[in-house]
């Protein structure tokens, strides 16, 4: 039995071991010394912060630890591969172009080998042993083939050279390698590299649309034009073999756009299917099921837990409100015929108070400390889940942040409130958020006075597998009742930094990840479902009374800054230029079916028909979708093109702005 926490860290000391251990060995070797010096001394970092860069890109350790090894194997070719291009580039444009290039090829070679045959242990190792998951599995995602083609990538590679060596042997008469044309070569195959990583180039399409499946040639041609300008712009390359390197761009890409489309429009289509978001699914958010509580109902003990009992615990702890927080607690437990023995009222700030109890022992739990004294918020919650019999319940406060101003208000005049604001702002809703901020924040405060939302609590408590029960407000606190209800959500990026990542209905019905600006505060979309089955959507097609958006999201979505991120996504080939907006898989499922099926025989879009038709309630948006995919339908660019014309004029002069 392995612990993969451990494991994990096991891996990470051999690897970094191994990688001071055999470029020491190399340099003493050409040397005569094991520590680096010099050049040699600045490689060496810079190999290292490539390496650990691209392990944490692609994750290196984990996949090596849960996938099979054909992935694994893949995945330390393509970061290892990555990283000697990245330290050529550096190597190219600063004064250590001197060092060995057999060097840095048989450093790259032998950790390629290492790395494999240390995964081979590992599979064998691991075969017969039992890994304990104790931190967020990695997604499986087979809806979309993350795999490059081979027998695609290397000819379009070969072909690239071959057209920049007749182009160079055209222009001068002749061609002999230098070291003028190998860093042409280098600037070449660096943008061709970037282009094709960036928009899925050389991937088996997921479509049975001609358009979408040469959409990344044609989107991976323009940015390698525009990663050539840049390092043309950054290393100030000649004229000349800009020329040269532009044509053997624009003829590769041409050549390569037009066989590709060739190919796939003479290749059988095979239509993957809509797969069906049955209702049951789309109410329960991430992955959450609702909890088996038929064998929880315990037999009526001999002596059941009275208010009384509960009026002088919570007297104890001296609140003003203690007779209201009683009749409150009251109110909602009252039916249940609890022991003595199996509730537990706690004032701490500490987990480990909890961690203490037996699993699966409680079915009260009460903690009259504010959440906002947790550093780990989360960890709390699960621990006290992992206590709380099925269908329990669990009792908590916390400070919105709403008071949290109120009460820093109180303390100062007025100009300083003002004075301050900006910078309490900064400290206590950006720092935390931020991995190269949150740290010292948490350092600086140890977790104690942290600025929460109401919507950030009940998301976490959804995301926990928590069901509210009623909240109610005394002095600066909100109190909360809930339920163990449902499976802990396996969703591993709910939102919380300031770039989200949000699980939407793409083409044919797969779930892909949108990127956006954060609006909302964190933990937000994990209460989706709840605000609709209680406020229901008002005349516009959004939720009524929706507390989740933050006062600068409102500003972000009305002049559509949140929006920017979702251009890696065109990039990248998730969304259309125009199309229906993605939406989550708990709006979708409000959708009428017919739409629903219309909607995933096409990618969402930036600019979704709405800003073109301006509808002011739901089923208008329902019948100006309609309208589109109809029009779509028949005439596929038409449509587009006269949809992007009106939105973009109603945008700039009509003043057409999102809600």
């Amino acid at each position: 039995m392995i612990q993969k926490s451990i494991l994990k860290k096991t891996l990470w000391c051999c690897n970094l071991i191994f990688f001071y251990f055999i470029f020491s060995l190399m340099h003493y070797k050409k040397f005569g010394i094991f520590i680096p010096t010099d050049n040699y001394f600045y490689l060496y970092a810079i190999f290292l912060f490539f390496w650990i860069i691209f392990a944490i890109y692609y994750k290196k350790i984990d996949i090596c630890i849960e996938k099979p090894i054909q992935l694994s194997v893949r995945i330390i070719f393509w970061s290892l591969l990555l990283n000697l291009l990245f330290v050529v580039i550096i190597l190219s444009i600063s004064d250590l172009w001197s060092v060995s290039r057999l060097f840095v090829i048989s450093f790259v070679f032998i950790l390629v080998s290492f790395e494999i045959c240390l995964t081979f242990i590992l599979k064998l190792y691991t075969s017969s042993k039992l890994i304990i998951n104790d931190t967020p599995p990695l997604l499986d995602n087979d809806k979309k083939s993350n795999k490059f083609y081979i027998k695609w990538l290397l000819p379009g590679i070969f072909f690239l050279i071959l057209t920049y060596i007749i182009l160079s042997y055209n222009n001068t008469g002749s061609f002999q390698y230098s070291i003028l044309h190998e860093k042409n070569f280098l600037i070449l195959i660096s943008s061709w590299g970037l282009g094709t990583l960036l928009t899925n180039r050389y991937k088996e399409p997921v479509t049975i649309n001609h358009y979408y499946e040469i959409a990344p040639y044609i989107k991976a041609a323009i940015l390698t034009s525009l990663f050539l300008t840049f390092f043309y712009f950054l290393l100030r390359i000649s004229p000349t073999s800009m020329r040269i390197i532009y044509k053997a761009n624009f003829i590769h890409s041409s050549i390569e756009i037009i066989a590709f489309f060739l190919f796939f429009f003479g290749k059988s289509k095979r239509s993957n299917g809509y797969k069906e978001h049955s209702k049951n699914q789309s109410n329960m958010a991430n992955s959450q099921q609702a909890l088996d509580d038929s064998n929880s109902s315990s037999v009526k003990p001999y002596y059941s837990f009275k208010k009384k009992e509960l009026s002088k615990s919570i007297a104890i702890f001296g609140f003003d409100y203690s007779n209201k927080l009683t009749d409150f607690i009251w109110e909602n437990i009252k039916k249940e015929n609890y022991s003595h023995e199996n509730i537990t009222i706690l004032n701490t700030s500490s987990t480990i108070n909890v961690e203490l109890l037996n699993n699966l022992s409680k079915d009260l739990l009460i903690n009259t400390h504010p959440l906002n004294d947790f550093r780990r918020i989360n960890e709390y919650l699960l621990s006290s889940y992992s206590k709380l019999k099925t269908g329990r319940f669990l009792i908590g406060s916390f400070i919105p942040l709403e008071n949290m101003k109120k009460n820093l208000r109180s303390k100062m005049p007025h100009f300083l409130y003002f004075i301050i604001l900006p910078f309490y702002f900064i400290f206590n809703r950006v720092f935390p958020k931020l991995a190269i901020t949150k740290q010292i924040y948490f350092i600086l405060t140890n977790g104690k006075n942290r600025v929460i939302s109401k919507a950030e609590v009940l998301g976490r408590l959804s995301f926990c597998g928590y069901e509210l029960i009623d909240d109610t407000n005394y002095e600066d606190r909100i109190y909360f009742i809930c339920k163990k209800k449902k499976t802990i959500s396996n969703e591993k990026f709910p939102s919380y930094g300031p770039i989200v990542k949000l699980n939407r209905v793409g083409y044919l019905g797969e779930l892909i990840y949108i990127y956006k600006l954060r609006t909302m505060y964190p933990y937000s979309e994990f209460i989706q479902g709840d605000i609709y089955e209680k406020n229901r959507l008002d005349v516009s097609g959004k939720m009524k009374n929706d507390y989740r958006i933050t006062s600068w999201g409102k500003i972000f979505r009305r002049y559509f800054i949140d929006e920017i991120p979702q251009i890696f996504n065109w990039i990248r080939g998730d969304l259309n230029l125009v199309g229906v907006r993605a939406l989550s898989e708990h709006y979708f499922s409000l959708y009428p079916k017919s739409l629903q099926l219309k909607r995933v025989k096409f990618k969402p879009g930036l600019i979704p028909p709405y800003y073109a038709d301006l509808p002011k309630t739901f089923d208008e948006i329902i019948e100006s979708e309609i309208q589109y995919l109809k029009k779509k339908e028949e005439k596929p660019f038409t449509t587009d093109l006269t949809y992007c014309l009106r939105s973009v004029f109603n945008i700039f002069f009509i003043g057409a702005r999102s809600k």
